[in-house]
C-alpha cells in the first residue's frame, strides 16, 4: 500500500507489545489493539480516525498477534514486523520505521481510545506536536510532562509530581526534521544498551535542539488501555461519550457502531508486509 496521503502527513501505529497487563490469561492473550468496541477494534477506530483527517498512508509496527493484527488492518496499512517485540519498547518499535517516513508523521500508540477531535488537534498542527491531558499525570504509570512557554521540556513516567504539568497521551507529530532528530536520537539510545525503552527518552532530547507544542486535551474523554480496568473505563465511560456527543466528531465523522452499513473505501493497493529488524545495536 503506497496511498498518498492528503494531508502529506503520513501515521505510525506502534502495536507490537504482547499486553500481558491487561490479559489475566496468559494462554489466550489477544493484542491490545483489538479490543472490541461494539463490534469495531481499537485499530479499525484509530484507522479511520486518521482517514478522517486526511491521513492514508499508515503503518502499524507489529509483533505478538501479528498475523490476527494484519488480517483486521488488510489493505488499510503497511505493516513492520518486529521479531524483537519481546525484549524491546516503543523506542525500538518506532526506530524501525526509519526508512518507511518520508516526512511528516504522526506517530501513536495502538492503546489509546481518544474522540477525533483529538486526531484533528494534532494531525492540523502547524508545528511538532504532542497531546497531552493537564488534569492528569500524578500517578507513577503515567508518562508525565513538564512544559516551558507551552513547549515540551521534558517527559518522562519519573518527573517528580510537584512539576509533572500533566500527562502524554501517546499522540504526538513530527516534522520532517524533528522526526530525522527522533531516530538519529532513538538509535544512539539503543546502541548504548536502551532496547526497552520507552520513545519518550528520544522525545524529551529532541525537545531540546526544536520546539514541540503541547496540546491540552483536558475535558475531552480518552483512556490509555493498560490495565482491566481501564478497558472498562474505556467501553462503560469514554466509549459512549465518544459515540453519543456529536460536538465531539469531525467533519461528520462517527464510530463505525453508529453507522451499521458503513464499508471502509476499497483500497487497490495490496497490503505491504515489510520485516525490519536490524537496528544496530
Amino acid at each position: 500500500m503506497n496511498t498518498k496521503s492528503e494531508t502529506g502527513l503520513q501515521a505510525i501505529i506502534l502495536a507490537a507489545g504482547r499486553g500481558s497487563r491487561l490479559n489475566a490469561n496468559q494462554n489466550n492473550v489477544t493484542p491490545k489493539c483489538l479490543v472490541d468496541f461494539d463490534g469495531q477494534t481499537l485499530l479499525e477506530y484509530q484507522l479511520s480516525a486518521l482517514k478522517q483527517v486526511g491521513i492514508h498512508q499508515v503503518c502499524v509496527v507489529v509483533g505478538f498477534g501479528a498475523e490476527k493484527v494484519m488480517d483486521v488492518a488488510d489493505n488499510q496499512a503497511d505493516f513492520i514486523f518486529n521479531d524483537r517485540w519481546s525484549e524491546t519498547n516503543s523506542l525500538y518499535y518506532a526506530c524501525l520505521c526509519r526508512h518507511w517516513v518520508r516526512g511528516p508523521v504522526v506517530v501513536m500508540n495502538c492503546d489509546v481510545l481518544a474522540p477525533p477531535e483529538v486526531f484533528h488537534r494534532v494531525a492540523t498542527s502547524p508545528d511538532s506536536a504532542f497531546a497531552f491531558d493537564s488534569s492528569s499525570g500524578t500517578e507513577a504509570e503515567h508518562m508525565k510532562v513538564e512544559l516551558e512557554d507551552g513547549y515540551l521540556k521534558s517527559m518522562s513516567k519519573q518527573i517528580p509530581k510537584d512539576r509533572a504539568m500533566g500527562e502524554n497521551m501517546g499522540m504526538l507529530r513530527f516534522t520532517a526534521d524533528a522526526c530525522e532528530r527522533l531516530f538519529n536520537e532513538g538509535e544512539a539510545l539503543i546502541q548504548s544498551g536502551g532496547l526497552n525503552m520507552w520513545m519518550a527518552a528520544a522525545v524529551e532530547k529532541i525537545a531540546r535542539q526544536v520546539p514541540i507544542r503541547g496540546i491540552d486535551i483536558a475535558g475531552l474523554p480518552w483512556v490509555e488501555i493498560d490495565f482491566p480496568e481501564d478497558l472498562r473505563i474505556a467501553r462503560e465511560k469514554i466509549w459512549p461519550r465518544i459515540c453519543q456527543t456529536p460536538a465531539l466528531t469531525y467533519q461528520g465523522f462517527v464510530p463505525k457502531a453508529l453507522l451499521p452499513s458503513f464499508e471502509e473505501e476499497d483500497l487497490q493497493e495490496q497490503t505491504e508486509v515489510r520485516r525490519f529488524t536490524s537496528l544496530p545495536v
